[in-house]
């Protein structure tokens, strides 16, 4: 097996692995940057499954609005989704953390911190979001009508001035 010290040796510092007629050196590609085009795959298809599954659920919400008060978003599958979605961004940052040079141990470290923080204020600001959508309908999340559905007295005294 040839090692990149000696390829570069061989080849020059700058040149390219396919440069001129030379076609016997293949490209390497490390092992830590598959890694990490897998972990952003993973990040975003599970991302996109754990949006599908909301909106389901709140397609369904608001199907039964009478008999269902509440968005049930909580449902093993939601969960599942995000916390994997979660995970899979977790193994990005700190896979990519590694790459510049951090060691393993604190780019986890701190891919952690990131990424645990991170998805657990989404998670409720999403239960907050879900909330308001309950009590309020659709106007309640609407950023030109946030005040009016919430405080219907202020939405009359705005329209009388």
């Amino acid at each position: 097996m040839l090692s990149y010290k000696r390829l570069e040796s061989q080849v020059g510092p700058m040149d390219s692995f396919y440069a001129g007629s030379d076609l016997s050196y293949p490209f390497v590609n490390p092992p830590i940057y598959s890694a990490i085009a897998l972990f952003s795959f993973f990040a975003v298809i599970f991302g996109i499954i754990f949006k599908d599954k909301l909106e389901y659920q709140v397609a369904l919400w608001q199907l039964n609005r009478d008999s269902q008060p509440q968005i049930r978003y909580r449902t093993l599958g939601v969960m599942l989704t995000y916390s994997l979605c979660c995970l899979f961004t977790f193994a990005f940052v700190a896979a990519c953390l590694d790459v510049f040079g951090l060691s393993l141990g604190l780019a986890v470290l701190v891919g952690g911190i990131l990424v645990g923080f991170t998805g657990g204020l989404i998670w409720w600001q999403l239960e907050s979001l879900l909330e308001l959508l309950a009590k309020g309908g659709s106007a309640a999340i609407a950023i030109d009508s946030y005040g009016a559905v919430l405080d219907p007295e202020a939405g009359a005294a705005s329209e009388g001035e």
